[in-house]
């Protein structure tokens, strides 16, 4: 499938992939500018033919349209006649009464905006959303300096996300989190981490201690590494999702001055990539990991920082750690008893068998809203090489 489409006046668009099934169907494409925001029910009817509409002018008239869309969702798809007929399989009944819905939120997410090269949304105000490409889940660079659409409800989503501030007691400051990515709510987790760093000032670190936050998210640990080990350090993070490393470099622009032109000196946000992918040939004197706790499938790019399913993430984890941490390096991995003791038991004879002792585990209980279990225990291990 192709990744760029024409549509006049704008010319070459780059399609997000969230959005190439609708741009690439045979619906039409049509931008609507300015007065054509006020012809609520023509665009509507565009929708509800198949059709995308690229709204340009006034962000108060595009919420409008937005809002008629949503008023009038019911009318985007016709429900079957039949759902559920006796032998039919439980999954496809669950498939068939669900596909109304889901063909509507398909529908509603055809109204679309477009952003420039730089990554402005082409309305008015402009909201400010910096790294717009990556808060959508695209890699920098990937419109090859070419203008690009964005779904509105996408919009709204990031915005939405990141008015909603975490705060973190350890750091004496609140975090935001966009669409998709790990929100910090655990100052338990936090904590661990905490304690976990300054338990190493017993370990015979270098004056410059170069460390990794793998799968950094809102970039909380990475600040966290910042303020325990000071300046000294050099800290590098990354994360497999666009949209994460684009909200630790927001965070870090509220968090470091400096870092509003040029990344502060001691801190290097990476590209986005699995795991150890984007530290290439460099090598660690700590590690930090929060690995996924859940032992389930992962069903969305939200999930990615949580499930694990039958924890492959934290197998190929330590298959890797050993070409990137330092022979005499730490490694501090949280990881939560969520899924019971098996996948605790899992976890260590993981650990026993990848070469690591453990010198110290730091341990939180915490509240669970789940009926079946009220409480789980949090913990960070600080782990070093036989």
């Amino acid at each position: 499938m192709d990744v760029f489409y024409s549509v006049n006046p704008i010319g070459e668009l780059y399609i997000p992939e969230e959005c190439r099934e609708a741009i690439f169907a045979r619906g039409s494409v049509k931008l609507f500018t300015h007065q054509e925001l006020e012809q609520l029910s023509r665009i509507f009817t565009h929708i509800q033919r198949g059709g995308v509409a690229i709204v340009e002018g006034e962000w108060e008239q595009i919420i409008n349209v937005m809002d008629y869309v949503n008023r009038h969702r019911r009318e985007l798809s016709t429900p079957g006649s039949e759902y559920g007929r006796k032998g039919q399989a439980k999954g496809k009944a669950r498939h068939q009464r669900n596909a109304p819905k889901q063909k509507r939120e398909t529908a509603i997410a055809k109204l679309m905006c477009w952003a420039d090269k730089d990554g402005s949304l082409q309305v008015s105000p402009t909201p400010e959303l910096p790294y717009l490409l990556e808060l959508i889940g695209e890699f920098p660079n990937a419109n090859e300096d070419c203008p690009f659409l964005v779904p509105v409800v996408t919009v709204q989503s990031i915005q939405s996300a990141l008015e909603e501030t975490y705060p973190i007691d350890a750091l004496g400051v609140s975090l935001v989190a966009s669409k998709n990515v790990l929100a910090p709510r655990s100052q338990e987790t936090v904590t661990c981490f905490q304690e976990a760093m300054q338990s190493l000032e017993n370990v015979d670190l270098p004056d410059r201690p170069i460390i990794a936050d793998v799968g950094c998210g809102s970039g909380c640990l990475t600040f966290l590494a910042h303020q325990e080990f000071e300046e000294n350090a050099v800290i590098y993070a990354s994360d497999i999702l666009p949209e994460a490393i684009a909200t630790t470099r927001i965070n870090m622009q509220h968090l470091l001055p400096l870092s509003k032109n040029r990344e502060a000196d001691n801190i290097h946000v990476m590209p986005a990539g699995d795991l150890f992918e984007p530290f290439t040939s460099k090598q660690f004197d700590v590690v930090i990991f929060n690995a996924p706790w859940v032992v389930a499938r992962v069903r969305n790019r939200s999930e990615l920082a949580i499930h694990d399913e039958k924890q492959q993430t934290l197998r190929r984890f330590f298959e890797q750690v050993p070409n990137y941490l330092k022979p005499d390096g730490t490694l501090l991995l949280g990881y939560a008893d969520a899924s019971g003791p098996k996948a605790i038991s899992n976890l260590e004879t993981i650990i026993t068998e990848s070469g690591f002792t453990c010198s110290n585990i730091i341990k939180r209980r915490v509240a669970t809203h789940r009926s079946k279990r009220k409480w789980e225990h949090i913990q960070v291990y600080v782990l070093s090489k036989k």
